[in-house]
């Protein structure tokens, strides 16, 4: 499958990502860029609740389920909302049509040159990854796909028998296994083309949205907020590079339009779109479906959004002190002083945090070195876009001299900082603010475009501004008549010198970000590998499970095949007596009667097998001896595809 091939899928992922929650958006009061940028962060939380709900109820997972679903909270909505209409607030009101059409100008050249980025990464939709996390991802979708269950809860098992429950978010999950329904494409092709509309559709929405909220209805503003969306190489491709971090781009991509709905609630948005009685009202909505699309994304909003929440209570307990009510401003300044020791006993003393706090990851570069990456975007030794790092540095200055935005150079700084303890700082201290990331630089990067790109867009702003009132001056006008040049042409000359300096938005260093998790030179697994997994399926039963060792890219076999496998992740830590015993022992049915007593209980009937280094846990799956009695199927590679034949013999003839 080519790209080109793939774009109505594409066009059908991004239809389910955004017009279920669009009904639903407009019925609430929202219009055009506000509705359409929030409609996934309600497509998100209710497909995640569903998921978790509709097992209780006996329901399958479907596309089916889904559509009721959603039409069924539309009709809800509508009979609530509609009687009500004249003694509801009105609906927000709509920008005009100049920043409608920088909208659709922002969306179209982030979707355009994201997509030059994505192609000379991902050579096509299909392409396999091989890396520590993608198992987990691709065989959850298999698993959903087989099961008919996209629970939160039942994800970690992975279809293993006996396995036990964990809790994942799986709202990237069910997207995919939804993708996969609807169009029919391949489980590594629904991941990557699921995973780059978002971050082409939702971040740039989000971004646009933001900075709505920030600049009020400028076309500059939000347009060039849609251009440098796909700019920065921390957010969204080192995402789609690192790990992969799927799940975990999904929900980073829906803090920016979170983080509008927060400019409402604390009265900090400039023309407010979406209005701060709706804004609160919707709140638990927003953060619950932020949550649930992933925890990590609610900490980063958090991290993000604190300095403007200490500066919205700081505001509001001096409004209150001069107003006369001063018990209530010192509760509000005591919520502002104790906040500080109040995380420090959350986060030392109690055990909920114990587990991603206890995770760590060496920094790799002095602290000053940190601190030039952060400031100039060019986090985890990316390269340096001078201009962008200029546009940057000058949008932080612009801010700082209006009080009403200092609180957003101040969440920079917070992110910055972060980043700066994690790869710079030495010492198990820091993990008090790096934990909650597991004190992982790309993670953490990821956040600083949240802020870095409206301060960036500001920095563009002003320098505009500065040349339009040089244009403006008398001394010019002799320019100005030759030339034939009118300041209100600044802004689409700016765009374009911004697109050919940055070379394309930096496509080439971007795209080699993404790439990281895509090598077309020595891929880990061979076409004759990737060949034989693909017939697996026309060589097996379904239902049943096939045997193999998860270290040498075996539980690739999975995502192609969608047939089970015994080890379909790479986390070992919830393994099964039967996963445990027959690890070792696989090869030896006929000298050995418990391997068939445990392969019949949990109805594996294959093996695929591959010599690994003798003495290791997985001695039971390499190439069984002649006279072990399995019988060889097919081969590809350095893999070796064998029925279980004395098993499947065992259990025929007890069910006679």
């Amino acid at each position: 499958m080519t790209w080109l091939a793939a774009l109505p899928t594409m066009v059908v992922c991004a239809v389910l990502l955004v017009v279920p929650g669009l009904l639903i958006t407009y019925l609430i009061g929202l219009r055009r860029l506000a509705a359409v940028a929030m409609a996934p962060v309600i497509v998100v939380g209710v497909v995640a609740l569903t998921a978790i709900i509709s097992p209780l109820f006996g329901f399958r997972w479907s596309p089916m389920l889904m559509l009721v679903v959603f039409a069924g909270l539309t009709v809800l909505l509508a009979a609530i909302v509609l009687p009500l209409r004249h003694k509801l607030p009105d609906p927000a009101p709509a920008d005009g049509w100049r920043v409608t059409v920088a909208t659709l100008v922002g969306i179209t050249a982030a979707v355009m040159f994201g997509m030059l980025t994505v192609i000379r990464a991902i050579i096509d939709p299909d392409q396999l990854i091989v890396s520590s996390d993608s198992p987990f991802h691709y065989n959850a979708l298999v698993n959903i796909l087989n099961s008919g269950n996209a629970s939160t809860l039942m994800i970690d098992t992975l279809g293993v028998p006996d396995r036990a429950r964990g809790f994942y978010p799986g709202g990237w999950h069910g997207l995919g296994s939804l993708l996969v329904m609807v169009s029919g494409v391949s489980v590594p092709a629904a991941a990557n083309i699921l995973s780059v509309t978002v971050a082409l559709i939702i971040w740039p929405l989000g971004c646009m949205l933001l900075m709505r909220q920030l600049a009020g209805p400028s076309p500059m503003a939000v347009g060039v907020a849609g251009l440098l969306s796909v700019a920065f190489g921390s957010f969204p491709w080192e995402l789609l590079g690192w790990g992969v971090l799927w799940p975990n781009g999904l929900g980073l991509a829906l803090v920016p339009a979170a983080m509008a709905a927060l400019m409402s609630m604390i009265n900090l948005a400039k023309e407010d779109v979406i209005g701060r009685g709706r804004a609160w009202l919707l709140a638990p909505v927003i953060l619950a479906c932020v949550a649930i699309s992933h925890p990590n994304a609610f900490i980063s909003l958090l991290a993000v959004a604190v300095s403007a929440i200490v500066l919205s209570i700081a505001l509001s307990a001096t409004k209150h002190y001069r107003a006369g009510n001063k018990k209530l401003a010192y509760t509000l300044g005591a919520m502002i002083v104790f906040a500080a020791p109040a995380y420090w006993l959350v986060v030392t003393k109690s055990t909920v945090f114990s587990g991603v706090m206890a995770a760590d990851s060496k920094p790799f570069e002095p602290p000053a070195h940190a601190v030039g990456e952060a400031l100039t975007g060019a986090t985890n030794g990316g390269k340096v876009d001078w201009l962008l790092a200029t546009l940057l540095i000058v949008g932080i200055f612009s801010c700082f001299r209006q009080r009403n935005r200092r609180w957003l150079v101040a969440s920079h700084v917070v992110s910055c900082g972060i980043y700066v303890l994690a790869a710079g700082v030495d010492g198990v201290n820091r993990r008090m603010f790096t934990g909650f990331w597991y004190t992982d630089s790309h993670r953490i990067a990821a956040m600083i475009p949240i802020t870095g790109i409206p301060i960036t867009v500001f920095g563009t702003i002003a320098i505009a501004t500065f040349i339009r009132v040089l244009l403006r001056k008398e001394s010019l006008q002799q320019f100005r008549a030759a030339t034939n040049f009118s300041a209100l042409a600044v802004v689409p000359v700016i765009a374009i010198l911004l697109v050919f300096s940055t070379n394309g938005l930096n496509i080439q260093s971007n795209s080699e970000r993404v790439a990281v998790a895509y090598p077309v030179v020595n891929p880990k697994l061979t076409e004759e590998e990737q060949a034989l997994f693909a017939r697996i399926n026309g060589l097996t039963e379904p239902g049943t499970i096939i045997a193999q060792e998860p270290f040498n890219g075996s539980t690739a076999a999975m995502a192609v095949s969608q047939r089970q496998i015994l080890f379909p992740q790479l986390n070992l830590s919830k393994m099964t007596e039967e996963q445990s015993y027959l690890s070792d022992h696989l090869n030896e049915p006929l000298s050995d009667p418990k391997v068939c007593e445990m392969a019949n209980r949990i109805n594996l009937r294959y093996l695929l097998a591959a010599d690994g280094v003798k003495g290791n846990y997985f001695d039971g799956f390499d190439y069984p001896d002649p006279k072990a009695g399995l019988e060889l199927l097919d081969q590809g590679g350095k893999f070796r595809l064998y029925r279980v034949t004395p098993c499947v013999r065992q259990l025929t003839n007890s069910q006679r």
